[in-house]
């Protein structure tokens, strides 16, 4: 199994997990302003502090975004490539965010892929404070109750991260869930089918957004980068001889700028800093 050394030492538990629930709605972000104020602007007024939100489609002008990069700082396993910022209007073409807070205040982390006005597909790590909504974009959202990301330090990675808290109380128009990260080194479907046994969920879907160490694919597809980003397009949990099976759909991105795309051969990849992940009961 592929594994990367963090700078501090490993802490329990490796998947924290708080029980929420999560409802699903529709919401349209609009264009004018950063990213991540259009998002706050339309989720703090429906009472939404913490989600999962997926886009399909739209556009960004401008767009700022990083890729992941090897670290040469001497402390931190992975890092982040120098600030893209193409000109012109960027089509989306898929991308997932979580959202939370960040010392008391909204905050995002987005990956996701797109095209520049170049016809060049890329994918990375949105700059939620810098790149724009083009036009109004319409966006599925899971909205959470009962439990909020907030980023917190992590003396293991040594990066400020999104971990589930408790918080508020439970709507009751709502699915039964679980907000999780998944920590380093990790074997991410297997973690996911542990925390649905733990927490008693026979199907579910998933969301959310990390990183593996290299990543290998049903289809044979491998990717070697020891950092990537990465969301869920599609993601399950069914019930097979009546244990739980995960199945992840994702786009990856390597420190070099080449997309995977497809479903991951189960019990075979790690996660490198992080995996924000969303089970929502079906």
């Amino acid at each position: 199994m592929r594994t990367i050394r963090h700078p501090g030492e490993p802490l329990e538990p490796r998947v924290p997990a708080v029980p929420c629930r999560a409802r699903r709605l529709g919401v349209t972000f609009r264009p004018g302003v950063s990213v991540l104020s259009s998002v706050s602007q339309a989720l703090t007024p429906l009472g939404i502090e913490s989600a999962v939100v997926e886009i399909s489609g739209g556009a960004f002008d401008p767009l700022v975004y990083v890729m992941p990069a090897e670290s040469d700082d001497g402390v931190h396993a992975a890092w982040y490539s120098e600030t893209h910022a193409p000109e012109g209007r960027a089509e989306i073409e898929a991308l997932s965010f979580t959202y939370g807070r960040r010392d008391g205040e909204p905050f995002l982390h987005c990956h996701g892929v797109w095209r520049h006005a170049d016809g060049q597909r890329r994918a990375g790590h949105l700059m939620p404070g810098e790149a724009c909504f083009a036009e109004p974009v319409e966006a599925t959202v899971v909205a959470l109750s009962g439990a909020i990301l907030d980023q917190l330090e992590d003396s293991e990675t040594e990066f400020r991260l999104f971990t589930p808290v408790v918080h508020g109380g439970w709507s009751q128009e709502s699915r039964r869930a679980v907000l999780c990260r998944v920590k380093p080194n990790e074997e991410i479907c297997s973690s996911i089918e542990h925390t649905v046994k733990e927490h008693g969920i026979e199907r579910a879907s998933l969301h959310g957004v990390g990183s593996l160490v290299g990543c290998d694919f049903a289809d044979g597809q491998h990717m070697a980068s020891i950092a990537s980003e990465l969301f869920i397009r599609r993601g399950s949990v069914r019930r097979e001889n009546g244990e739980p099976v995960a199945s992840l759909d994702i786009a990856i991105v390597d420190i070099n700028g080449r997309i995977f795309e497809g479903e991951i051969l189960r019990g075979r990849n790690t996660v490198c800093v992080t995996f924000e992940l969303l089970i929502v009961e079906v």
